[in-house]
This record gives C-alpha cells, sequence and structure tokens, in this order.
C-alpha cells in the first residue's frame, strides 16, 4: 500500500497536476495576515474546499473573537475509517515589509509572508483536493492552522481537539538553504525548545546631569545584557547548544532625564530540555545579582516554554520512503537541527509526527533566507512539496504507530 504503483495514488497525483498551486500560492502572498487575524485567508481556504466538496469546520477563535484556521477530515471506508493521518500546514505571515520587486508583491504595508507559510497553505490545499478526488486507504485530516509565528495557534488547536483520533501527523517547512528539488529529512531534534522573557528594571529618576542621584534602569539594563551575553555562552556545553538573544530595549523618552524604569525582551533557544532550564536559571540568578549590585529591582517573566520538534522514527521512515520515491534517493538529505522554533512540536505531544524540511532556493540567486523582506522561493517546489505530502500519507496508512 502507498507504492506508486497503487491506482489510488496515481489518481490522487494526476488530480494534484490540475491544480494551479502557483496562482493559490500568489494570491495568499499579495494578502498576508499577521498571527490570529487570518480571516480573510481562512475564507479563501474555505471556499476553495468548498469549491471541492471538501467538508470543513472553523478553528478557534482568534484575535476580535473570530474563527480563524480550518480543520478538514477526509473519510475513508473499510477497516481504517477510524484512524487518522492529519496533514498541517500553517496560515499566518510576519510585521515585515517586502522589499522585492515582484507582480505578487505583499498589497498589506508592513505584513509580508516571509517565512513560507503561503506556500504550506498552498500544498496543503493541493494535496486535500488530490486525495478527495479517490478512495482513500485510512483517513485524513487537514489542519490549516492560525498563529504559528507566536507559538499559540497549535496549541489552541490541540485543545479544540483537532488531534482526537490521530494516529500521526506531518508537515513541510520550505528551506530556502537548499535548492528546490530537495528533501531534507531525518529523525530526531529538528528544532530547539522556545521560551521568551521579559525582564523589568525599576530605578530612580533624575535629571541627565546628576546620575550619581539616580539608580539608572538604562545602565544597569545594559551592564545586564552584556553579561548575558558573556556568562551564558561560557557556562554552556556546547554539545548542548543554548541561544538567549534579547531582542527589544525600552527606556527613556527624552535626552535630559534619566527614566525611573527600561525593560528588556527576549527569547531563550536551546536542543535540550535539561540545557533550556538551566539556561533559564542563569538568567535569574544574573537578574538577582545585578540587583544588588545596582540597588535597582528588577523582575523577571517567563512566557509558556514552546517544546523542540523531535521527528517519530517511524513516521519519519514512511516520509523518507515517500520523498525519495518523489524527488529520488539522491535529492533526499539529512536535515540538520535548526535553533528555530517551530509550534508543530505542541501536536507531537499527542501523536507521533515528522517535518520535513522543503528546498526552495532558486537556483543561480543567493539565498534569501526566512524572516526577511527579501524572502522569496522558486515556486517549482510547490507540486514537489504536494506530492511528498500525498505520497507521505499513503505511506503512512501502512504502518502501525505507539
Amino acid at each position: 500500500m502507498g507504492s506508486a504503483a497503487d491506482p489510488e495514488l496515481q489518481c490522487a497525483e494526476e488530480a494534484l497536476m490540475r491544480v494551479d498551486l502557483v496562482t493559490i500560492r500568489r494570491h495568499l502572498h499579495r494578502h498576508p495576515e499577521l498571527s490570529g487575524k487570518e480571516i480573510e485567508t481562512t475564507a479563501y481556504v474555505g471556499r476553495y474546499l468548498t469549491e471541492h466538496g471538501i467538508p470543513y469546520k472553523l478553528g478557534p477563535r482568534g484575535i476580535g473573537g473570530v474563527e480563524v484556521g480550518i480543520v478538514s477530515d477526509l473519510a475513508c471506508e473499510g477497516p481504517e475509517s477510524t484512524r487518522i493521518i492529519a496533514l498541517r500546514a500553517d496560515l499566518d505571515a510576519l510585521p515585515i515589509q517586502e522589499e522585492n520587486d515582484i507582480d505578487y508583491r505583499s498589497e498589506r504595508s508592513g505584513v509580508m509572508h516571509a517565512c513560507g507559510h503561503d506556500a504550506h497553505t498552498t500544498m496543503l490545499m493541493g494535496a486535500m483536493a488530490a486525495l478527495r478526488s479517490v478512495r482513500l486507504p485510512s483517513r485524513c485530516r487537514g489542519i490549516f492552522q492560525s498563529a504559528e509565528e507566536n507559538g499559540q495557534g497549535a496549541l489552541d488547536m490541540v485543545k479544540a481537539g483537532v488531534m482526537e483520533d490521530v494516529a500521526a501527523i506531518i508537515a513541510l517547512h520550505v528551506d530556502p538553504n537548499i535548492p528546490w528539488g530537495t528533501v531534507a529529512i531525518s529523525s530526531g531534534p529538528q528544532t530547539a525548545s522556545c521560551q521568551d522573557f521579559a525582564i523589568f528594571v525599576k530605578g530612580v529618576g533624575g535629571h541627565a546631569a546628576r546620575p550619581h542621584l539616580t539608580i539608572d534602569p538604562i545602565a544597569t539594563a545594559t551592564q545586564l545584557v552584556t553579561l548575558i551575553y558573556q556568562t551564558i555562552p561560557r557556562g554552556t556545553d556546547m554539545n548542548h547548544p543554548v541561544v538567549v538573544t534579547v531582542t527589544e530595549f525600552l527606556g527613556g523618552n527624552c535626552t535630559n532625564v534619566i527614566p525611573e524604569r527600561s525593560r528588556l525582551r527576549g527569547t531563550i533557544r536551546a536542543l535540550t530540555l535539561d540545557a533550556a532550564n538551566s539556561a533559564r536559571e542563569r538568567l535569574r540568578k544574573l537578574c538577582s545579582g545585578i540587583a544588588i549590585a545596582s540597588r535597582a529591582e528588577i523582575t523577571i517573566h517567563f512566557e509558556r516554554q514552546l517544546p523542540g520538534v523531535v521527528n517519530d522514527p517511524v513516521v519519519t521512515k514512511a516520509c523518507l520512503e515517500a520523498a525519495r520515491s518523489v524527488v529520488g534517493d539522491k535529492m533526499v538529505v539529512e536535515s540538520k537541527p535548526s535553533m528555530g522554533g517551530e509550534d508543530f512540536a505542541d501536536y507531537l505531544s499527542e501523536a507521533p509526527g515528522c517535518m520535513m524540511r522543503l528546498g526552495v532556493r532558486m537556483p543561480d540567486q543567493e539565498i534569501r533566507p526566512l524572516h526577511t523582506p527579501t524572502f522569496d522561493l522558486a515556486e517549482e517546489a510547490l507540486l514537489i512539496g504536494a506530492k511528498v505530502l500525498v505520497r507521505s500519507f499513503f505511506s503512512l496508512t501502512s504502518y502501525r504507530f505507539g
């Protein structure tokens, strides 16, 4: 079951060839929406599914109380009628002003699909349409998820019950570092755990000409940033990588006043929970020590810790077979762990799964990194990715998990 000779798989791929993936992706790219606000994107996906006779229901309520995201089930007949293989894509864009001079550039100022979620959604839309056209060996659930970029969307979907009866879940993430035509996949850790933090410094404000009469929260916060970057890397075993980055520094609003307060925000990334926990405790101790030395009040608040993505070996094996059948053995490479975060990890707490990386680097061009104003991708990769999703689904139906 699930081989390239399977007549149902062949019919599904023939149906997939009739899907205009480029047009879908370019529409989505022109109309990006931020996390929790994917109202028009949700409606667009919903209309497409309806046109193809695919039932769906809306996801949890996003920002403003409007339901965003979509969950769609395709039924099957026979002994596997209660077993679900889930395919996941994400809908949201980033607060980035696009700089690409292209016909399909973002039409929303300051918002851009700079992480490839437009491609992820497009490939899943195509895969669902293709699977809808044939008799399935198992049930399929398409999850079009809101709010991946803020790390909340997958958890909201899990709380809404989308993982009930799911035997395995898979996803693709575009990767501009590898050429299109390539798929990167391996079992084990794929992304880092992610925990954001905010540090609040309260001092004593005063005149900028008389700092000796103040407790300067900007100087205190600056010293703290320096120590974070000096002491945490020096105290970390490089066999267990950790990255702590300060991404926001706020304090003061005029040139002749030392403010009373300042604020830092940042993130901790690690490939193991032990390393993440160790970095968090070191950060607490640094705050405590600087507070004593500076006489300022320092408090630190940690957001929810998002676990890292760890690919299940059995699901990965099935996906590896599928990827090789699409692009050939030589074009499937080992994926290396990334210090980036990905809330696909929340689904993996409920069922085994695998996230593959799809090469999208344009030929003869410099790498256009994710999360940058010039990110773009080779649209030839869209059909490859959709085929990998379809074949992975068929491949997984012959496996047992847990």
